[in-house]
């Protein structure tokens, strides 16, 4: 099992993920929303990257451009400059008009700026050929190597992905991502070094729970907004709750 960093209670709470920042109330995956993340006290942020026709990764959660910037396209078909002037905070207010994208390394940055700022959960997205999810975890990890100190977590549903970047950060943490738990997913986990999973909570069984505490590996689940369901979670082992309204749990941002 690789060495594994954990959040320091002492600065945010470890238990509170904002899921693609503070997204409930500010548009997703934005400066925006992570700055609304930080302030809530988040101990994580969950993010999704998309690799570009150009190489470039940006934080993006859907394959098409309608739902957050209103344009039509499939954004893996465009590269970095054409991508960089959308507006994807419109559609959540016109007071998030001048939000535009960012790159992973303007993440990676952001959080290099403050010590207290959130751990983050990147979650890999591509196709489902091997190739394709090769092709995105060397571009992860390649950002990744180049900033020393980064605090993180890697997860995907794809597997490719997944082993691909296992070897190539053998210190960082990596996560496969499930809806209900599969019925192989911790022999997977633990023959390939994989640190932890990630569940859809609304799924999530009290059996299940127990299979992936008893293997020792972290359990974190998606995307609870209740606090009522967020303890029950916590009382069955969950490790991490992904949220789209962290303030709900914390404070006011």
């Amino acid at each position: 099992m690789p060495e594994t960093w954990q959040p320091d209670s002492s600065l945010h709470s470890s238990r509170i993920c904002g899921h693609r920042g503070a997204s409930g109330r500010y548009p997703e995956n934005t400066r925006a929303a992570f700055d609304a993340a930080a302030r809530a006290g988040v101990g994580w942020i969950e993010t999704d990257i998309q690799q570009l026709a150009d190489d470039e990764l940006v934080i993006f959660h859907d394959e098409v451009l309608s739902r957050t910037t209103g344009d039509h396209g499939d954004i893996r078909e465009m590269a970095w400059p054409a991508v960089s002037a959308l507006d994807v905070g419109s559609w959540k207010g016109p007071e998030f008009a001048s939000e535009r994208p960012l790159r992973a390394e303007d993440l990676i940055l952001w959080q290099a700026e403050a010590p207290a700022r959130p751990a983050i959960i990147w979650e890999i997205k591509c196709d489902d050929g091997p190739v394709e999810a090769k092709r995105s975890a060397r571009a992860l990890a390649q950002k990744i190597q180049q900033h020393e100190g980064h605090r993180c977590v890697v997860s995907s549903f794809n597997r490719d992905a997944l082993l691909a970047i296992r070897p190539l950060l053998p210190r960082t943490p990596v996560a496969l991502i499930a809806e209900a738990l599969p019925p192989d997913a911790i022999d997977f986990c633990t023959d390939h070094a994989l640190e932890g999973l990630h569940l859809d909570g609304h799924q999530l069984s009290a059996e299940s729970a127990q299979q992936v505490v008893s293997a020792g590996l972290q359990l974190r689940c998606y995307t609870i907004n209740s606090e009522d369901e967020a303890m029950r979670l916590v009382s069955m082992g969950v490790d991490v709750i992904m949220t789209d309204f962290p303030e709900r749990f914390l404070v006011d941002p």
